[in-house]
């Protein structure tokens, strides 16, 4: 399983209590990080292009350039850093929403309010996801896989990638970098990659680009070689269509 990633935040308000308490609140949760702060809407943009962070937290009514257009810049950034509105007034909901925000919480912040929110902006804003895939489309060389993992999203190439196993609600992939375990279905997976993945097994897809070889061991099981000495189980079901693809290997 990856490492906790820890999320960094920059904090967007006009006034210096309201980021202090929104220090306060946070201290001491070590998933996340505030690399930042602005006290209006122009510095917010200039320190969001320089910090990179992964979220913002907005304040809406600012001098100048308020939330809403922080927002809207935000949208067009690639990776975009997820949002999460923080106001006094509920009047901007519907229009916050209209750009991806995560969360729009009212002030005065209650402590649990503001970490569930963060808990869900800790996954890639939606703008993201579809940013990372139009990517993947547009690069035909090094497709990426978008994992959907209990610590957030996790983007790994296509290329370093062995094989996925399901196993009960969640299914496992098997990279070079280790295994992350995500909660997007086989079915979901095997769609997505039909030219790089084949199914194996009901509970296993390999990476066509790993395999090496197939062998029967003594107990008559199919066996399917990957790189760097992977193994995965071949049923009885899938061994003309895997034997198919090695033919075109």
């Amino acid at each position: 399983m990856t490492q906790t990633k820890t999320i960094s935040v920059l904090l967007v308000d006009d006034e210096v209590l309201a980021r202090e308490r929104l220090k306060r609140l946070l201290q001491d949760e070590r998933n996340y990080h505030i690399c930042g702060e602005a006290e209006n809407g122009e510095q917010a943009i200039s320190r969001i292009s320089e910090l990179r962070p992964d979220l913002a937290i907005l304040d809406i009514r600012m001098p100048g350039i308020d939330g809403l257009q922080v927002a809207e810049h935000i949208c067009t950034m690639t990776p975009a850093p997820a949002i999460i509105f923080c106001t006094a007034y509920d009047e901007y909901a519907i229009k916050a929403f209209q750009y991806q925000a995560i969360a729009y919480l009212l002030k005065p912040i209650r402590k649990e309010d503001l970490l569930s929110a963060l808990k869900s902006a800790g996954k890639l804003s939606q703008l993201q996801i579809k940013q990372l895939q139009e990517q993947t489309d547009s690069n035909e060389q090094s497709p990426t896989f978008i994992a959907r993992t209990w610590q957030g999203m996790e983007v790994i190439h296509m290329e370093d990638v062995f094989y996925f196993r399901a196993d009960h609600k969640y299914v496992t992939l098997v990279h070079k970098g280790g295994e992350t375990l995500t909660d997007q279905s086989l079915k979901q997976i095997e769609d997505e990659y039909p030219d790089q993945l084949l199914r194996t097994h009901r509970n296993t897809i390999v990476n066509r680009f790993h395999i090496k070889s197939m062998q029967r061991n003594s107990a008559g099981h199919y066996l399917l070689n990957l790189s760097e000495q992977h193994q995965v189980q071949v049923s009885r079901r899938m061994v003309s269509e895997v034997k198919e693809a090695l033919n075109k290997l």
